[in-house]
């Protein structure tokens, strides 16, 4: 049966996720010796890529990005992502500066947005304006 890096990934993040140091680097190794005695040893590299997602889907953690038309403060960031996420903390917050947005604040979750920007709301309008008209 041939597997996907990221079902590899998956598996070894599953075997290691409960460990400590000392016994993840010996999983790890074994992990490795077994890539290599299997001929996979040159897809490690994408394996190693998967890691980090596969890693935030096992533990829920959501990624959130918040963006802004101007620097926001992190503390009223992470009051503002409580809008879309129940548990603050399984969530990772990114903050990125928009000067599109003119005003306001976007937020993105897995499978919701929530936009109170003023540039949503100019084309809410006009959208209107052009409907009446």
């Amino acid at each position: 049966m041939i597997y996907t890096s990221k079902e590899y990934a998956e598996a070894l993040y599953s075997g290691l996720r409960d460990l400590k140091d000392k016994e993840a680097a010996a999983a790890v190794g074994r992990f490795v010796v077994k890539m290599e005695e299997r001929g996979l040893i040159a897809l490690l590299p994408s394996v190693l890529r998967e890691l980090p997602a596969v890693a935030k889907r096992l533990d829920s953690i959501e990624d959130v990005t918040v963006e802004t038309a101007h620097e926001l403060d992190p503390e009223l960031a992470k009051r503002a992502v409580g809008l879309i996420c129940t548990d603050e903390n399984r969530t990772e917050i990114t903050m990125r500066v928009n000067p599109e947005l003119l005003g306001g604040i976007r937020i993105r979750g897995r499978d919701t947005v929530y936009d109170a920007s003023l540039k949503s709301h100019l084309v809410a309008l006009k959208e209107m304006f052009v409907r009446s008209s």
